[in-house]
């Protein structure tokens, strides 16, 4: 019976002891292998009562978890500080009682919730007025500082700026008002407020969730401020905006308290991008250097505006939470940014008529002078060396230093948007009314302009500082190499000589003179490249310190503090030139586009001709009398009947944009769009008011002004005569009456006549003259009918 062999398999005879294949000794006989046949894997059952797990939340979720569920105690304690600073400062505001010391009709109490609703438009809030159903008021045809045309500081009394009459005509039913003013005194402290705030919490080691509880504690509190900040006074309601309000507290509130807990992990993650740790330094530096230049302008205006004689207390306290607006202003005017207002509509509540101008460097030297000015420029020079020191202090390359100087640019520039008042009237609200629009601000297109003249010829000019503190030139002492440790029983080996390397296989070396060429020792060699060059073939010895450099009587280095005293001379001297020379050239360019730079006294004798109303008066006495107008066409007239000027007069070309002949000596002086010629014995004077963009005709502003004149029995009002008239072609007014300007100032009665018009572009010339009652006689008037005999517009 034949076996197998163990090893390869072969059968062979049971007595062979060696296979016959493979040659090997065979094994111990053994059966061969019997196939198993596979088994399917038995499943285990799962054991009992498991089941599938629970759902993990996600990330967000998880955190707003930690947050609702995290210490409220101590978020509230944070949300405190800002809370308790609108407390404590709508307080202050509310302590004065603002001229009510006869009769107190606004309270302590509506007078806090007003201050509330104020101080809240510093972060997103909004303060409006509105009448009660059935608390309106008729209001007329228009109001300003003593009338439309500004006639009350002269003429005495041309309205009171209430702009509403008693009558049932034309009477509103329901008045608005809004005042958009954003103190950002108030935006400063309460984020200082809340800073203070988070960093307590950041020192019990709170995290981003503390963040969320603040900001949702300090929202509440606003909101609830805000709805408490709504009072309703003598038949008017204040909004304060509370929604509006509370958004602006959450997004300024997260943003400071998130900012404050993660400053180590935004710090870490910022070290490892190098552009946005760039950025974010740069920004800060803006901040910081903007801060300053606003503070330092806020002061000098604060103080400017306490030395006024006619600023008492109150106004200094209503002036604290607007110092950052002042500042700005104050920063706009000494770049020579002006401040834009524009009026239209009738505006009685400020007292101001329809009109648009700005207020800039040369109103400054109409008004104070050259001096004043010499100090606006000095401030700004100074302001902009602040900025561009601090972008080349804190900056550590040329990149960083201009983000600094684009980041305060446009933070100016913000700041400016939001620094100015705008004030709208519709209707009748108390003992006030109107109808326009008025906004008061810096003109945010001059601060781009002028901004990039300052803040670039600082950051240019200063960019030639040394850059960092540390990087400052300072006095060098003599080398000296620090110790090394050696051990026991030895001693530091010396310097080996240096040997230049051999030269590379195929390259040739230079001659060994001192005057070969300088190449990479290492480079020679075949070797990495070597920063450090020396010449081949040179005699080289050990490498050594420089020599210090020789230091002066001082201790210091020659030469060191000269050259900084001579560094910042210069660049004061270049800032000075370049921001100064710049913003006299913007204003040098901005005049000439004027008319003229000042009155122009001609010496033509010739005056153009022109339409004059007859200026004889019509026997009205009364007040009472008809005021149904009477449509009239004046006929035409000459100052002299063949066309030249009568003895005594000159012909002016006046600034404000027209032309009119006056007496000579009399003295021009001008209140805001109102040009006034004035007679040096004083008493008589002709003003010219212009008007731009009026929104009604002349008769209809001289009805209205009427009214207020009849509605006050001490001015003894008298219509002489009030009629529509054609002068130059356009639809005008005639006006002319009697009245007391001061009744307890003499009792004297003045005559006026005044002739307007409203010109083809909108704009409305009023042509005024006014003088003694007693001294009027229409056969002999002369400056009056010269005036419209010669007046031209444009």
């Amino acid at each position: 019976m034949a076996s197998y062999c163990g090893h390869c398999g072969a059968p062979s005879p049971d007595e062979a002891r060696f296979c016959m294949k493979c040659g090997k000794e065979r094994l111990p006989e053994t059966a061969p292998p019997v196939p198993v046949p596979a088994q399917a894997p038995v499943p285990v059952p799962p054991p009992p009562a498991y089941g599938p797990g629970p759902a993990v939340p996600s990330p967000v979720t998880a955190f707003f978890g930690r947050a609702l569920r995290g210490d409220w105690a101590a978020s509230v304690q944070a949300a405190l500080w800002p809370t308790g600073l609108l407390l404590v400062l709508a307080t202050a505001l509310a302590i004065p009682s603002y001229g009510q010391e006869d009769e107190v009709v606004v309270g302590w109490s509506d007078r806090l919730r007003i201050a509330l609703a104020l101080l809240m438009q510093g972060f997103g809030g909004g303060f409006g007025l509105k009448a009660a159903d059935g608390a309106g008021f008729g209001i007329g045809g228009s109001t300003s500082d003593g009338g439309r045309f500004g006639w009350g500081d002269t003429s005495g009394g041309y309205g009171d700026g209430s702009g509403f009459s008693d009558s049932g005509t034309d009477a509103v039913t329901q008045g608005t008002a809004s005042l958009s003013l954003a103190p950002l005194t108030v935006t400063v402290l309460w984020i200082a407020a809340l800073y203070v705030g988070a960093r307590m919490l950041r020192a019990r080691g709170a995290g981003l969730e503390a963040a969320v509880r603040v900001s949702l504690v300090v929202t509440a509190a606003v909101l609830v401020l805000g709805l408490f900040a709504q009072p309703g006074i003598a038949g008017v309601e204040v909004s304060s905006s509370p929604l509006l309000a509370a958004l602006g507290a959450l997004v300024l509130s997260a943003a400071v308290t998130a900012g404050v807990l993660q400053r180590d992990d935004l710090a870490a993650w910022l070290a490892q991008r190098p552009a946005a740790r760039s950025a974010v330094r740069a920004f800060g530096t803006a901040v910081r250097a903007l801060a300053v230049v606003v503070a330092l302008c806020s002061l000098a205006g604060f103080v400017f505006l306490a030395s006024n004689d006619d600023a008492d207390g109150t106004a200094l306290l209503i002036a604290l939470p607007l110092l950052p607006n002042i500042g700005l202003a104050v920063l706009g005017l000494t770049w020579g940014v002006p401040v834009a207002y524009d009026v239209r509509g009738d505006m009685g509540l400020f007292g101001w008529g329809a009109e648009r101008g700005s207020f800039g460097l040369g109103e400054i030297s109409d008004v104070w002078g050259g001096g004043a000015v010499a100090g606006m420029v000095a401030l700004g020079v100074v302001s902009a060396l602040i900025l561009g020191v601090w972008a080349a202090r804190r900056s550590a390359d040329r990149r960083e230093r201009l983000l600094a100087g684009a980041f305060a640019l446009g933070l100016l520039l913000l700041f400016t948007g939001v620094s100015g008042l705008s004030a709208e009237l519709a209707g009748g609200l108390a003992d006030f009314g109107g109808q326009g629009f008025a906004e008061v601000a810096p003109s945010v297109p001059d601060a781009l302009l002028f901004g990039l003249l300052w803040v670039g010829g600082a950051t240019f000019v200063c960019a030639f500082l040394p850059g960092r503190p540390q990087q400052w030139p300072a006095a060098q002492a003599p080398y000296t190499p620090a110790p090394m440790p050696y051990g026991p029983g030895t001693a530091p080996a010396a310097p080996a000589p240096y040997a230049p390397a051999p030269p590379a296989p195929g390259v040739r070396a230079p001659a060994a003179d001192a005057g070969g060429p300088e190449v990479p020792a290492a480079a020679a060699a075949g070797g990495p490249h070597d920063p450090y060059t020396v010449r081949l073939g040179a005699p080289q010895g050990p490498v050594t310190a420089p020599p210090p450099l020789p230091a002066g009587p001082d201790g210091g280095v020659t030469g060191n503090r000269r050259r900084k005293v001579l560094l910042w001379t210069v660049t004061l001297v270049a800032a000075f030139v370049v921001g100064g020379g710049a913003t006299a050239g913007a204003l040098i360019w901005q005049d000439r586009q004027d008319e003229d730079a000042a009155p122009a006294t001609q010496d033509r004798q010739s005056a153009p001709p022109a339409q004059t109303p007859d200026a004889k008066p019509r026997a009205t006495p009364s007040p009472a009398a008809s005021s149904s107008p009477s449509a009239t066409s004046s006929p035409s007239a000459s100052p002299g009947g063949d066309g030249t000027l009568p003895a005594g007069f000159v012909l002016r070309q006046d600034p404000a944009g027209f032309t009119v002949a006056v007496m000579e000596g009399w003295t021009r002086r001008q209140a805001g769009s109102q040009v006034f010629y004035e007679a040096p014995t004083g008493g008589d004077y002709l003003q010219i008011g212009v008007i731009r963009d009026t929104p009604m005709s002349s008769y209809e502003n001289f009805t209205g002004l009427e009214k207020k004149h009849l509605a006050n029995p001490e001015s003894d009002y008298r219509r002489l005569r009030l009629e529509r008239n054609t002068y130059q072609g356009r639809p005008g007014a005639l006006w002319e009456f009697t009245h007391i300007p001061e009744p307890d100032e003499g009792g004297l009665v003045r005559h006026v006549i005044d002739q307007a018009f409203v010109a083809a572009d909108g704009t409305e010339y009023a042509i005024l003259a006014a003088g003694r009652a007693d001294r009027w006689d229409p056969d002999k008037d002369v400056v009056f009918s010269t005036a419209v005999a010669t007046f031209t517009a444009g």
